[in-house]
């Protein structure tokens, strides 16, 4: 655990956060928040992204939710991997003035389709997120630059939707564990007030805890029943 907030690699506001839980640093590069016991994610990595537009950057907040790691993973899960995996979804916006935000499912999904037969899309997750009033609350305030939920098996190096999709193609057919990964990104510079700096941090972690615990649910009901 890293002991010090000085630290260079760890994210500019992870002192504020360290009352979410412990940090550590990555090797895959940026900073990861373990939360406390009673959170529904794993843990959170932080990673920066350069704006292209200038030398200013954005923050991905990226949740992993551990369903069946690969100790755990047996042959009988495969069919709940390709069930589970139709329900990755995105958030969408719609107006300029007055911002209305909705999930919908995901797009790879639709590219994803044309190479997998039996990849079934399913919006049971949009649903649940859209109707959800206190996430819904918290993302018209965060006004976030994207959301994203993907589940993954074994980790898939690619620069392009053709490999992507291969690659994907052997892991839906023989998957290996089942992981959500909820990412939220949020360009923090332009807020200028202390408190609702503070506050969008806040209600970033709370987003990906009730985002979490739909996962959590979901996945364990199905796998259970």
């Amino acid at each position: 655990m890293v002991k010090s907030f000085s630290d260079m690699l760890l994210v500019p506001f992870a002192k504020y956060l360290v009352k979410y839980g412990e940090w550590e640093l990555s090797n895959v590069g940026g900073s990861v928040l373990i939360p406390q016991e009673h959170f529904h994610f794993d843990s959170i990595l932080f990673k920066s992204r350069r704006l292209y537009y200038s030398a200013d950057k954005s923050w991905r907040f990226i949740a992993s939710v551990k369903i069946l790691e690969q100790d755990h993973f047996t042959s009988k899960n495969f069919q709940h991997f390709r069930y589970l995996k139709g329900l990755e979804c995105e958030l969408t916006r719609k107006g300029l003035i007055r911002k209305r935000f909705s999930f919908k499912s995901s797009r790879i999904l639709f590219q994803l389709q044309e190479k997998i037969y039996n990849l079934f899309i399913r919006d049971y997750l949009c649903n649940d997120l859209n109707m959800d009033s206190d996430l819904q609350k918290n993302i018209s305030f965060i006004v976030p630059d994207k959301v994203s939920i993907l589940l993954f098996s074994q980790p898939i190096m690619a620069t392009d939707y053709e490999t992507y999709s291969d690659e994907f193609k052997l892991q839906f057919t023989n998957p290996e564990s089942i992981i959500w990964n909820i990412e939220i990104e949020k360009y923090l510079g332009a807020i200028i007030s202390r408190g609702k700096y503070h506050k969008t941090l806040d209600s970033i972690i709370e987003s990906l805890d009730i985002i979490s615990k739909h996962l959590r649910h979901i996945s364990r009901h199905l796998i259970e029943n």
